[in-house]
């Protein structure tokens, strides 16, 4: 089950977020959300490879 969750978020890292903060890199509420995101990332891999 984290798997699947793991790889819907990043799909939707990728597909939807990479997106918006490539079109506005210097936007602090992107760089905020995406530090955010990937922090929640990080924990999904950690609880995914144990």
């Amino acid at each position: 089950m984290v798997k699947e969750k793991l790889t819907e978020f990043r799909r939707f890292i990728t597909g939807t977020v990479a997106p918006h903060a490539a079109a506005h890199p210097g936007d602090k509420w992107v760089k905020h959300i995406v530090a955010q995101l990937n922090s929640i990332e990080s924990t999904l891999d950690l609880i995914h490879s144990s």
